[in-house]
Formats: structure tokens, sequence, C-alpha cells
């Protein structure tokens, strides 16, 4: 069973929305406390380096002031170890509108905080992967704009990349459990690979030129060999097929994530294969253009 037009050009469409929110503006507030440590300042320093015009962030120190972040912020950043004025600091922030997390190198350091909520959090480490990978995660699930924030801040793009995944793994989970028809989910879940294959190459920067092709064709390569496997394990099965193939659905997805994410992450040079590809464009050309005017030829 083919591919259905109207799915092709949704993935098209996918694609061109995907970009755009990968292009949306972002807007990082960080405050940064006397108290915090080198660890902390050099960490976030590193970090948040955009890689777009579209992406700002705004360094200010706490001092006597009260503490304001503007109106367009996504989210503000606390540098302390702990101060007296720190928790006066940090609601000024909340009140503000936009999420508000701590980094400290102890949570003993700022104790108002207990527990997460959507607006505020704490995060306490003396280890850099460890603050990083966390603080990916605590903004992308406070935030609508998961691309951009992963397209400019690279630390952000694993965790963003893992949401994605595993987004489009238990959909296609689903959709192998669901659909009875033999085959009938085939198109479904090609057009949701591309459409994760669209969201990764937004996180990672990717541009949309025409080695997404490239990444394109492994993906139905992959899916038919999927498909033709499945055909062979359901006929064992019986009456655990479904089983079958929710599993083949959703490992498969997954593992097609993971090959572009190390892909994405290596930035392959895809110039050669170009040169090959227009090489034979080329060389068909002229071989039409020889059967069209066998005189001139």
């Amino acid at each position: 069973m083919g591919i259905p037009i109207d799915s092709i050009l949704n993935t098209v469409k996918l694609g061109a929305s995907v970009r755009g929110e990968a292009d949306v503006s972002v807007r990082v507030a960080v405050f940064v406390d006397a108290t915090a440590t080198p660890f902390l300042i050099d960490a976030i320093r590193e970090a948040f380096v955009p890689q777009t015009t579209s992406a700002l962030v705004r360094v200010e120190r706490l001092g006597e002031a009260p503490a304001s972040a503007k109106d367009d912020t996504d989210v503000s950043i606390v540098l302390s170890c702990g101060s007296v004025r720190l928790q006066e600091h940090v609601q000024e922030l909340v009140v503000c509108g936009a999420p508000v997390v701590v980094l400290s190198e102890s949570s003993v350091e700022v104790p108002f905080i207990r527990h997460d909520t959507r607006m505020l959090g704490l995060i306490a480490a003396t280890d850099k992967t460890y603050l990083l990978d966390t603080l990916a995660r605590w903004i992308l699930e406070r935030t609508e704009k998961q691309s951009a924030f992963a397209a400019n801040f690279p630390f952000m793009r694993i965790a963003a990349a893992n949401r994605v995944i595993a987004s489009a793994s238990l959909g296609n989970l689903a959709t192998g459990a669901l659909f009875f028809m033999p085959g009938a989910d085939f198109p479904v879940m090609t057009v949701a690979q591309m459409g994760m294959m669209l969201q990764l190459a937004a996180i990672f920067g990717k541009p949309m030129r025409f080695e997404r092709a490239y990444d394109a064709a492994g993906i139905l390569m992959a899916a038919l060999a999927m498909r033709a496997g499945t055909r062979v394990l359901v006929r064992q099965a019986g009456h655990a097929s479904f089983l079958v193939k929710a599993m083949v659905g959703g490992l498969g997805t997954y593992g097609i994530g993971r090959a572009l994410c190390i892909l994405y992450e290596r930035d392959v040079d895809y110039s050669r294969l170009n040169d090959a590809v227009s090489g034979a464009v080329g060389r068909m050309k002229g071989l039409v253009v020889a059967r069209q005017d066998p005189v001139r030829a």
C-alpha cells in the first residue's frame, strides 16, 4: 500500500511549520547573585550562547533594586548559593510571568523552594553535565518553543530530541496495535517518521535543503524493511499479531530517531553525494538529449 498524496503534502506543510517554530524568538533572562560561584557562572555562560539571531540572552546582577524581567522573557534563570534577599528577588521575578529556576550548588542554600512547580523550580548540582541536562528538561517542560530553544542552545538538543522520538515511537506503537488491516498502518507510520525527521532536523539546526531528501529516502527504505519483516512475524504470531506490529512500529521508529540524532550530531558532509547525484542527473539528461536528437549526438 502506497503513501497517499495528501499525507505527503501534510508532511511538507509540517516541515514548513517546524522550520517556523525553530525560528521564533527566544528570550532568556539570567540573574547573577553575589553568592553565585564561578562553576555556576561559567556553566551558564558557555551553555547560553545563541546559535541564531532569533535568540537573546539578557544578563543582570541581583542587588538592592527589585528584580524585574521584561515582558517578552521566556524563562528567568537565577544563579545563587543563598543570600538574604534571594527569596524576595525570586518572588519578584515570578510575578513578572515567566517561569523562574534557581541554580545552586546545594538545596540547603535555597530552603524556600521545596518542590518544583510550573512557575518555580530549583536545580542544585556541582556536576556540569547533570546541571545542564536537568536544566534543559526543566525549560523544555515549561515552554512551547522547544524547537527554537534547542536550535539556539545545543545543550538542549538531546533532551528535545528525546521528547520528539518518544512521542513518535508511542504514536506508531499505538498505530501498529490499532490497525487491523494488513499494510494499512504503513503509510501512517511512515508519515509520522517523516514528521519526526523534520522536527529533529530543526532541533539540530539542519536547514530544509536537498540533503533532507537523503534522510527521507533512508526512512522510506527502513520503513519498507520493517513492513516486510512484520509480515513474516505476523504470520507466525497468530492472535498476538497486533503485539508484533505494535512492537515493530514503536521500536522501529525509536531506532530511526536515534539514528537520525547520531547523523545530525556528527554533521555529515553531503558534498560528495551531492556531486555524485548531480553527475548522474547530468548524464541522464545527456542520454535523453541524444535520443531526442540523434543527428546532433
